[in-house]
């Protein structure tokens, strides 16, 4: 690993740490409305795509299992934001 790769993952793993704070935060102090979830959902996503492409090392790829991996979270995130709708609404 060279410096400028290991200051990248560096750079990855703060992003990483500083979503996962920042949807900690914004979790416990929102409530109940949708606003907040989707803004904890954007950050889950944020955080799965960071993991996707620097700690699995698909960043330089260009194959189906990267798309495949991505839409993932992409699909579960949107079923939760789903449910949180539903229970909002009804």
């Amino acid at each position: 690993m060279t410096r400028r790769e290991r200051e990248e993952l560096l750079g990855a793993l703060a992003a990483l740490l500083t979503l996962a704070v920042g949807g900690a935060v914004v979790a416990a102090l929102a409530g109940d409305t949708v606003v907040p979830v989707a803004a904890v959902l954007a950050m889950a996503f944020a955080k799965g795509r960071l993991i996707i492409l620097d700690f699995m090392e698909f960043r330089d790829s260009r194959s189906l299992l990267r798309a495949a991996l991505i839409a993932w979270p992409c699909v579960l995130l949107t079923a939760a934001f789903a449910r949180s709708l539903a229970v909002a609404v009804f």
